[in-house]
């Protein structure tokens, strides 16, 4: 079932840099990347119906970032969607001097309660899960396969809270890269091209029957 959008509805994308993309200081709010896409896109499809989208993604976010600001940048815009894009940093940051990760458990334990908060405030939210994309590092080189179990959690949260899709973007980026190794997804083997973020932005949009 496609997601229903109407001129009304407010769609709201969360995460971290991959997400944020310069929204702050963009005359329109949106940012450069996926977000951007998606609500060209969907305005050209249907401008009836194109809804209202919101940009909240912080550069360096993890879930404990979430959890701090999930009251004030999500539940008091009190969206009709809410797409989450989070799990990154949470691995990242733990393999760079200096900086903190955020553990498996951790990290299921606070998406889990933002979930939980925002099913009490917002009943009938409709709420979109993303895998994390890629790690791409060659040191050390097992950087991407340590996202396995937060690509999983996205899944397991997604069924346990009914979302309405948990977006493969995870895999998306796998089969691109198998595909054409040729083609830059990713600038430094995390954040997108223009090309990545047109990747980011096709998947989570047929994930959610609108191509």
């Amino acid at each position: 079932m496609p997601l229903p959008l109407s001129a009304s509805t407010k769609l709201l994308f969360i995460g971290d840099s991959i997400t944020d993309c310069g929204w702050r200081t963009d005359a329109e709010k949106i940012g450069q990347g996926y977000v951007r896409i998606v609500r060209d896109y969907l305005a050209v499809k249907d401008a009836a119906a194109a809804p209202v989208v919101i940009n909240r993604g912080i550069s360096g976010n993890k879930m404990p970032d979430l959890e701090k600001r999930w009251q004030r940048d999500v539940l008091d815009l009190t969206p009709d969607i809410v797409s989450i894009y989070i799990g990154i940093n949470d691995v990242w940051h733990g393999l760079l001097p200096g900086r903190d990760g955020c553990d498996i458990d951790s990290f299921m334990t606070g998406y889990r309660n933002i979930l939980r908060r925002t099913r009490a405030a917002l009943p009938g939210v409709t709420l979109i899960l993303n895998e994390p994309s890629a790690l791409w590092l060659s040191d050390p080189p097992d950087a991407n396969d340590r996202l396995g179990p937060y690509v999983e959690v996205v899944h397991t949260l997604a069924k346990e809270f009914h979302a309405a899709a948990a977006v493969p973007l995870h895999g998306a980026f796998e089969d691109a890269r198998r595909a054409r190794p040729d083609i830059a997804w990713t600038t430094d083997g995390v954040h997108p091209t223009s090309t990545g973020h047109m990747l980011i932005a096709q998947t989570w949009l047929r994930a959610n029957g609108l191509t």
